[in-house]
Order: structure tokens, then C-alpha cells, then sequence
């Protein structure tokens, strides 16, 4: 076996060797050439470069070069992965600037009771962000709460009662659908004061809602009232008035009936627009027998109203009329004392009497009946 020299490295390589175990270079190829009388053969330098990418050193640097690809490839998708991890945090776990936004924004609707837009936010905060939200746990919690509470008061609502709303407010009595219950509630209680017009249901409403919408109308009522209330000295005048009217009929006294009319007597005993002549003529009537009468008064009940601006008194009253012999009459003292031995009448009537007096305690009307 000869030995031959690489014409390419130089390298001493067997003549029957396919390629120099050095460079690569075709030994087998190039030794046929030459035998056959080709010294140079043209194809050699393609057949050398094949044989170098094939070459053991070749096929070293190919796998270097390819493990480095994969490393780069690695690198680049750990980076990758890594900036999506770092935006679903930003985005999705409460460092995000909407994320908070959102947050203050459902916080100021509900200190607000803004009921509407509150439902609507926490829908869709929760159709935007998850769990891993920074706000989520405070959120979820108010959520809840809103939601049941918002159930609650479909429920009042639809029962539509002044028993349903209480019972609410007793579940929720700082809820965020307090205001609306309250008003709710406040509109009952503000029609049963009107429909009783009482003074009991008025002061009702006032302690339930010192602040309630219609307080300026319930305190006029009240101060309505307080006009028409009569004062313990109203209710003695005027009982005063129609005892003393009367006494003078019974002593057919002119001077003092007069005292007790007002200047115009609207009705007088059946007599539209009566004058003091048609009045003394009913009282001379009275007195037309020998008999002695004495009248009482009893069982006043006073209504005050208002008509343009000035006070006048409706009463309702009972008369007794009793009627005195003569005998009986010498047991009574002149001066109007009864003595210790008390007269019987020989009659007693019995009327029912309606009176209106102005607000100066006169009589300006005055109807009997027995």
C-alpha cells in the first residue's frame, strides 16, 4: 500500500484511503483521475466541500451551531412567556390603573347608594377581571351584599305595603335601598295622616320623619289645628255667653240679652236675619205666664274654625228648661242662691241647641229644638 501526499493539506494519506483523514479531501476519487491520466480533475473541489460538511468536524460545529439555535429559541420563548406573565399581572392583578379606577369608582357608588350604576359597575368589573384582581376579594364581598339586599327590595317593592317596607328596613336599616324604603314608607304614613286629618297622625308622621318631604304641609295642619283648638277660657266664655243669653230671657231682661248678640243674627229660633225686636219678642213670649223658668246649659262641645281670617265657634249644646210654681219659687233667694231646701220644678224640657258666636264670644245664631 503506497502512501500518497493530500493535494490539498500536503498530509501523507494511504492511495486506497477515501479522503484525507485531515482535510477531507477526495483521495479516492483523485487517485483514479490519475490513473486514468487526469492529473487536475475539475469536479474534485465540489466533491472536497461535500466531504468537509460531512467531515466529523464539520458535523461537530453543525451540532454546536444547532444547539446554540435552540438555545436562543429557548430564550426567546422563556422571554416571551415571561412578558405575558408580567401583563396578565399588570392587567389582571391590581397594579392595573383601570383596575383601580374601576375599584374607587364602584366604592363611590356605593357610599353614594347610586343603586343603578352600582349594580351595573360590579357586573362588569366581575366580567373583566378574576381572583388574582387586587380588589376582587373586597369586591366579591360587596357584591354580595348588594345583590341579596337588591333581591330584598324587589321584593318589598313588588308587595308594595307599608308592612313590607318596614320589615325591609328592619332587615337592611343601612342598606344601600334605604332611601328609597324610607320614602316609600314616608308617602304611606303621610297618606294615613291625611285621610284621618288628625292630630294624633300628624305628630305620627313628624316623629317618624322630622325630615320628610311633605313637613312643611304637615306642620301648617298642625298649626291648623292649634288655631282651631279651643283653650279652657274659649270653653268658659262661651258656655258663659249662652248661661247668661238665656238667664235673660228667663228674667226678661233687654239690657242683658243685648250684651250677648253680635250686631247681625244670621238665624234666631226659626228666624233667618233676626233683629233684636224680633229676639225680645220671642223672649216676651217666654215670660207671657206667671210662670218662673230657669235655664242650664250642658254638655257644650266646641268646634273652632277660620273663615276669612277670623275665629268663630260652632257649639253643640243642651238646654234644660224647668218650671217653677209659685210655692216652689219662695224657696229661692233673690239673690239667685239656692236654699238649703232645693225647689222642684213643676216641668222640665229638655232641647238640643246649636249656636254660632264670633270672636267676640257674641251669638250670631241660635236654633232649638226639643
Amino acid at each position: 500500500m503506497a502512501l500518497i501526499k493530500c493535494p490539498e493539506c500536503g498530509s501523507e494519506v494511504s492511495e486506497q484511503a477515501a479522503s484525507c483523514p485531515k482535510c477531507g479531501y477526495p483521495i479516492r476519487e483523485y487517485v483514479a483521475q490519475l490513473k486514468a491520466g487526469n492529473p487536475q480533475p475539475t469536479n474534485l473541489a465540489a466533491l472536497h466541500a461535500a466531504n468537509l460538511d460531512n467531515s466529523p468536524t464539520s458535523q461537530k460545529k453543525d451540532g454546536k451551531k444547532r444547539a446554540g439555535c435552540t438555545i436562543l429559541t429557548v430564550s426567546l420563548l422563556i422571554v416571551a412567556l415571561a412578558a405575558l406573565a408580567g401583563w396578565y399581572l399588570f392587567f389582571r392583578g391590581g397594579n392595573d390603573t383601570d383596575e383601580r379606577v374601576a375599584y374607587n369608582t364602584i366604592t363611590r357608588y356605593a357610599q353614594e347608594n347610586n343603586v343603578d350604576s352600582l349594580g351595573e359597575a360590579l357586573n362588569v368589573y366581575f366580567d373583566t377581571y378574576n381572583s388574582d384582581a387586587y380588589h376582587f376579594s373586597q369586591l366579591k364581598e360587596l357584591s354580595d351584599r348588594f345583590f341579596t339586599e337588591q333581591a330584598d327590595w324587589q321584593t318589598a317593592d313588588g308587595q308594595n305595603t307599608k308592612d313590607a317596607f318596614r320589615h325591609f328596613l328592619d332587615l337592611h336599616p343601612d342598606g344601600f335601598f334605604r332611601t328609597q324604603a324610607q320614602e316609600r314608607m314616608e308617602s304611606f304614613v303621610y297618606e294615613e295622616a291625611i285621610a284621618s286629618n288628625t292630630r294624633e297622625k300628624y305628630e305620627q308622621y313628624l316623629r317618624q320623619f322630622p325630615m320628610g318631604r311633605h313637613i312643611e304641609e304637615i306642620q301648617k295642619k298642625l298649626s291648623d289645628f292649634d288655631k282651631q283648638e279651643v283653650t279652657v277660657e274659649e270653653k268658659v266664655s262661651i258656655k258663659g255667653t249662652l248661661q247668661n243669653h238665656f238667664d235673660a230671657i228667663a228674667s226678661n231682661d233687654k239690657d242683658a240679652i243685648s250684651v250677648t248678640l253680635a250686631r247681625k243674627i244670621s238665624s234666631y229660633i226659626g228666624k233667618t236675619d233676626a233683629t233684636e225686636e224680633d229676639i225680645y219678642a220671642y223672649m216676651d213670649r217666654v215670660n207671657s205666664s206667671n210662670r218662673v223658668i230657669v235655664f242650664d246649659v250642658k254638655d257644650t262641645q266646641i268646634a273652632k274654625v277660620e273663615i276669612a281670617g277670623r275665629s268663630m265657634y260652632n257649639v253643640q249644646f243642651s238646654l234644660d228648661e224647668a218650671t217653677y210654681t209659685a210655692d216652689a219659687t219662695a224657696l229661692l233667694n233673690t239673690d239667685g242662691e239656692e236654699s238649703e231646701e232645693k225647689p222642684v220644678p213643676s216641668s222640665v224640657k229638655h232641647f238640643s241647641g246649636t249656636a254660632v258666636l264670633n270672636e267676640s264670644m257674641k251669638i250670631t245664631s241660635l236654633v232649638l229644638k226639643q
